[in-house]
């Protein structure tokens, strides 16, 4: 669903949002894209290591994520549009990828990997629409059986190669996101340069655990 970017920013990072509404416009109308499908490419991947873990919650019971990779991945708008409904998941390997962006208007969505995923050697795709923190194992693992059968592949190791950027360290999730992250953003989806601003403002910490 659409999200705003100062309310995605606090959920990403655990802090509190109170009295948010949705207030963006959202598609009603147009039908939900197929799946199983294959993104259109990858731009960029960046992997990345963090002094401090932060709580992955994209899965049933998330867990504690310190390294991973940035990605940028070229995909079909239809499956990225602000809908008021489920969305596709979209996964990498058994993970499924955590978007940063909406990615709609510039087709291009930024995201995590967590962990230490090779996603030249994983496919990548949309799958069910789905909420990401109900997913366990046994339906990751059902929904990659199926997108391998539609013939979804990976991008292999070449094109990984190619793409790839250095390595880069951060205190934390919030820092990550105000510098690598917000540089994505603004080189791959500048239509959404609210978003990559709102990473860079100062903000409170919090302790309380993420929805």
């Amino acid at each position: 669903m659409n999200i705003p970017a100062v309310v995605l920013f606090a959920f990403l990072l655990g802090l509190p949002v109170l009295g948010v509404r949705q207030s963006n416009a959202v598609s009603t109308q147009v039908a939900p894209a197929a799946t199983p499908a294959a993104v259109k490419g990858i731009l960029a991947v960046r992997r990345f290591s963090l002094a401090t873990p932060y709580q992955y919650t994209w899965t049933k019971g998330g867990r504690m994520v310190a390294t991973g990779s940035l990605v940028v991945l070229a995909v079909d708008p239809a499956y990225v549009i602000p809908r008021n409904t489920l969305e596709p998941v979209l996964f990498a390997g058994n993970v499924p990828v955590q978007r940063l962006n909406q990615g709609d208007k510039s087709g291009r969505v930024i995201g995590i990997v967590p962990g230490d995923v090779d996603v030249g050697t994983v496919p990548i795709w949309f799958g069910t629409p789905q909420l990401p923190e109900r997913l366990t194992p046994a339906l990751i693992e059902s929904e990659r059986a199926l997108a391998e059968k539609a013939g979804v592949r990976a991008f292999g190791r070449e094109k990984i190669a190619a793409v790839a950027r250095p390595r880069v360290t951060a205190q934390d999730l919030a820092s990550l996101l105000r510098t690598t992250g917000a540089d994505l953003v603004l080189q791959y989806s500048p239509q959404e340069k609210a978003l990559a601003e709102s990473w860079r403002l100062p903000t409170a910490k919090a302790t309380r655990k993420p929805d």
